[in-house]
């Protein structure tokens, strides 16, 4: 067990009619071997039992609230204005850390100039061998997800807080593309597992990527041109044969992958 010196890390859940799914994420929360942790969820108002989980497993939860929200990044600017946690994380509905150890094996021996921590992660879906695949994340070209990546809550009051409009669903990416290089540090242990059926999943999500991708030099004009069109190409593909196709297609791409690297 982490010492009495250990930081205080603050888990955050967003979550929105997501009954099904919310479970499994308070529990591996809650199930994390570190003794400084705080557990703060916020729900958007939800109307299809929700609550009810919430409230079922409240005795393990530090604060919550359950009301109207103007979307993902304003929920997510909630949790961290109810966080008391020197570091903090989003762990949202349907996602879990990767077992029970994982913030205490992480947060070991964290350099003092370090304020932004990170790990590859792993998707979860049906046509990955043995169900889910490792994702290479690499900070430098912004590939990150927030359900892996651990950070000082003082990175926001010098950069502000996520971007709130209906428009802007990569907040989280252009936040993380301010914080300096030297503060970053990559981990070994992976940090969770994602289902990949969040709003950031969306295509919309993707085109913002691969702009801001372009607009900070990572990528040239003709690699987004190429990548967006790639993407569009994908959709129509859905569209007119069905989702089937797609998930049949990459089965055959992962069939012989382990780890994938983006």
């Amino acid at each position: 067990m982490p010492s009495e010196r250990s930081p205080r890390i603050s888990v955050i859940t967003v979550v929105y009619n997501a009954a099904a799914l919310l479970e499994n994420t308070i529990q591996s929360v809650t199930g994390q071997d570190v003794d400084n942790l705080e557990y703060i969820v916020v729900d958007g108002g939800s109307k299809d039992g929700t609550v009810d989980v919430i409230r079922k497993y409240e005795s393990s939860i530090s604060r919550w609230i359950s009301e109207p929200d103007k979307g993902i990044y304003d929920a997510m600017n909630k949790g961290i204005r109810m966080a008391t946690g020197e570091w903090i994380i989003f762990m949202n509905a349907a996602d879990t850390f990767c077992h029970s150890k994982v913030l205490s094996t992480v947060m070991a021996d964290i350099p003092d100039h370090i304020a932004f921590i990170y790990s590859d992660f792993y998707m979860s879906q049906p046509y990955f061998p043995g169900g889910k695949a490792r994702f290479t994340a690499d900070f430098k070209r912004g590939i990150i997800l927030h359900q892996s990546a651990i950070y000082k809550r003082a990175l926001h009051e010098v950069y502000g807080y996520y971007n709130v409009t209906k428009r802007i669903i990569i907040s989280d990416y252009l936040f993380f593309n301010n914080v300096p290089e030297e503060v970053v540090m990559k981990v070994d242990e992976p940090i969770s597992i994602n289902t990949g059926d969040g709003v950031s999943a969306a295509s919309w999500s993707f085109y913002q990527k691969k702009c801001a991708d372009y607009i900070f030099g990572r990528i040239s004009l003709p690699r987004m041109i190429r990548d967006v069109s790639y993407y569009k190409v994908k959709l129509v593909i859905r569209k007119l044969f069905g989702r089937g196709i797609i998930s049949r297609l990459e089965k055959m791409r992962f069939k012989n992958t382990a780890t994938v690297k983006l």
